[in-house]
């Protein structure tokens, strides 16, 4: 599933792969932040179990050889969102058909 949102091996070997434009992508939240167990619920706090919108900037390889994509989204906070840009391992990060890609600039 996650083929079509890797970059081609030879083109990122070793280095940052850049997408231009940014590519669309669901972030699951769930998968990012692994919660054991809930201690509470506290209705105004960050949700970290959703799946988001976001941008896929670019990819980065691992030591380990696996594959992070450096991703912009936005976690909910009661009625607001709190925008975030981070490193996000490959399994939490699928295709979003819904949303285009950003025009190249």
């Amino acid at each position: 599933m996650f083929d079509n949102l890797k970059p081609e091996a030879p083109r990122a070997h070793g280095r940052q792969v850049w997408c231009k434009p940014p590519r669309p992508v669901w972030v699951d939240l769930g998968a990012v932040f692994r919660i054991r167990q809930p201690r509470e619920h506290f209705e105004d706090g960050l949700d970290l179990q959703s799946r988001v919108p976001g941008e896929l900037l670019f990819w980065e390889k691992t030591t380990t050889g696996h594959w992070v994509g450096y991703v912009s989204f936005v976690m909910q906070k009661a009625h607001a969102g709190v925008r975030v840009s981070q490193l996000v391992m490959e399994y939490a990060l699928e295709v979003r058909v819904d949303g285009p890609a950003r025009r190249a600039e």
